[in-house]
């Protein structure tokens, strides 16, 4: 579904009534994020922990990652990154040219954002959703537990968490098929998914 530059956001709006609206709210997001935050903490650190023992886990962590003075300036240029990482998958698998791309700030939550200006394949869009938390969350803590690093697997606990919005909109969208059309949500979290006209 190539659309021109100029009228591709427009296009997407004009065909609302056609998508499934999978959008949720930043409250639904907050709160998933904090049971990931929850699951995955007491998961990966005590399996952590446990390999390498909790005394050498929470003095690392209590002298270095609850720093203040390092920890946000981490957690700041993490998320720009993060935003750089859903558009990789864009690039390179969907084809997006870069003037396809709208980039701008969440001003809702103080967040950057990046979004492709037309639909994309859902399975290209679930790809660019979830690039960031396996690269900057699940690949630092499973390395991390192999090779005794308390600092990567604060740094994966983090940015898994930061993903949270991400992996709950793949989440509801699980069930539909990966030959249908995504885009994300102009105004809300999550995304519109547009029937296939070609799918058989």
């Amino acid at each position: 579904m190539q659309l021109k530059d100029n009228e591709s956001e427009n296009n997407i709006n004009v065909f609302d009534e056609y998508a499934i609206d999978y959008s949720f709210s930043y409250k639904e997001s907050n709160i998933f994020s904090f049971i990931l935050f929850i699951f995955s903490f007491v998961f990966f650190v005590g399996i952590f922990g446990f390999i390498w023992g909790f005394e050498h886990t929470w003095i690392i962590a209590n002298k270095f990652i609850f720093n203040v003075y390092i920890t946000i300036p981490v957690i700041i240029v993490g998320i720009f990154v993060h935003e750089f990482l859903h558009v990789i998958p864009l690039l390179l698998i969907s084809k997006v040219e870069i003037k396809q791309l709208k980039a701008g700030i969440n001003w809702y939550n103080f967040t950057p954002y990046i979004h492709c200006k037309h639909p994309v394949l859902l399975k290209e869009y679930r790809i660019s959703t979830l690039t960031p938390a396996l690269i900057m969350g699940i690949f630092p803590i499973l390395i991390s537990i192999a090779i005794n690093n308390v600092y990567l697997l604060f740094f994966g606990l983090i940015f898994l968490v930061t993903s949270g919005s991400d992996i709950f909109s793949i989440w509801k969208t699980r069930k539909i098929k990966g030959s249908y059309f995504a885009a994300d949500h102009h105004e809300l979290a999550g995304c519109k998914i547009f029937e296939n006209p070609f799918d058989e």
